[in-house]
């Protein structure tokens, strides 16, 4: 095949920005994909009034598809803060203002006067201890009313305040009667927005509702081909659909196997994407997978060899809309995978320790009786334990 005009080490620079699994993507160039959700933002930045929620399970996009808001929508000013668990709806507002800086030139005064060039930080101009910070925050967003303004608030699941969540509630509600000039959009995980923001009827009307989903097959796809095309990597459509399946539409594992298998490849001057580079991928994957759910899944797997068939049941189980399992899809798919012909009765007391410290609690039981779904606690334990079974 036609070898690279580039140097292993700009291909190796390259492959930092293409493939990004530690850290979310902040460059445009380098993001894919998620163009529905992208384009249900835009719309509510371009109808008066409306603002957005940008909800969705841990690992699916969200701060990357945050971070390229910032650089895709033209003539505005985008703020992004990254919320905490110790925020309050003051000190997130003063930082959020204090991001908006900018300089202005003034004329001077007297005889052969000199432009003077002042420096504006709209933070300074509110009082963080002010209690009547949102009516501060209105009036000093309507005095700059030529401009427009773009507040994403990320990891806003990490607010556990119920009073910061009902002040974020309060001002969006001010905002679409009031202000004119300014977008806010808040991004964090939930299965749905009353999690984020609680029950608030009156949002419904000016708040436009964002689900971001996992990642469909084109969208991995894309990744992988944009992403491989840079380093000048062939791949087979086999081994891609490997790392598609492997995922489990998280853009996370296809970062993730894309950048280690990428790796290996250039290292060795070589320019296609073989099954024995994807082995490799899987193995170094494995070991960069973080801490805590590979903790987890030591706890859960502990003991006889079931505890592990049973986890490996589960990821052989289709999921429905709100990502669960059938209780009896993971029966016969254990039997499958241990070559068994048990009943429900019989992996019960497995599927309900799954569900306890003791044994990770790597699952959450949904429902009851005939409506007993299973749903992994933390949804990224599924790509995980597919690259396990992959690995042995």
């Amino acid at each position: 095949m036609e070898i690279s005009s580039k140097t292993k080490e700009e291909r190796l620079r390259t492959l930092s920005k293409a493939f990004s699994p530690s850290s979310p993507i902040k460059k445009t160039d380098f993001f894919f994909g998620r163009i529905e959700q992208l384009s249900n933002v835009c719309d509510a930045i371009n109808e008066q009034g409306q603002h957005a929620i940008l909800f969705g399970e841990r690992g699916v996009g969200k701060t990357s598809l945050a971070n390229k808001m910032t650089e895709s929508f033209t003539n505005l000013f985008p703020v992004i803060v990254t919320c905490n668990r110790k925020d309050t709806f003051n000190n997130i507002w003063t930082q959020a203002l204090g991001k908006v800086q900018y300089s202005k030139t003034t004329k001077g005064i007297g005889f052969k006067p000199t432009d003077i060039e002042q420096f504006v930080n709209l933070g300074a101009y509110i009082d963080p201890k002010s209690k009547n910070l949102q009516s501060d925050i209105i009036n000093l967003l309507n005095n700059y009313k030529k401009y427009t303004f773009l507040f994403i608030f990320d990891e806003f699941d990490n607010i556990i305040n119920e009073r910061t969540r009902e002040d974020f509630a309060d001002l969006i509600k001010s905002f679409s009667d009031n202000v004119t000039n300014s977008t806010i959009v808040l991004v964090g995980i939930a299965d749905d927005i009353e999690t984020l923001i609680g029950n608030h009827q009156s949002l419904e009307r000016c708040l436009k509702q964002v689900k971001m989903p996992r990642m469909s097959k084109k969208e991995c796809e894309e990744i992988i081909d944009n992403g491989l095309t840079l380093l000048d990597i062939k791949i087979s459509p086999k081994v891609k659909e490997k790392i598609i399946e492997f995922a489990s539409g998280f853009p996370h594992y296809v970062h993730l196997l894309c950048k280690y298998g990428a790796q290996e490849i250039i290292e060795n001057n070589k320019y296609e994407f073989s099954q024995g580079y994807l082995n490799i991928a899987i193995k170094k994957g494995i070991d960069n997978t973080n801490e805590q759910l590979k903790a987890s899944y030591r706890k859960a797997i502990v003991g006889t060899k079931k505890w592990q068939d049973i986890i490996f049941a589960c990821t052989q189980s289709p999921i429905d809309n709100y990502n669960c399992i059938n209780k009896m899809d993971i029966i016969k798919n254990y039997n499958i995978i241990s070559s068994s012909n048990v009943s429900g009765g019989t992996i019960s007391y497995n599927l309900k320790q799954f569900c306890s410290a003791d044994r990770g609690n790597v699952l959450t039981k949904i429902g009851s009786g005939i409506n007993t779904r299973y749903r992994f606690t933390n949804p990224m334990m599924r790509a995980f334990v597919k690259l396990k079974i992959n690995s042995n």
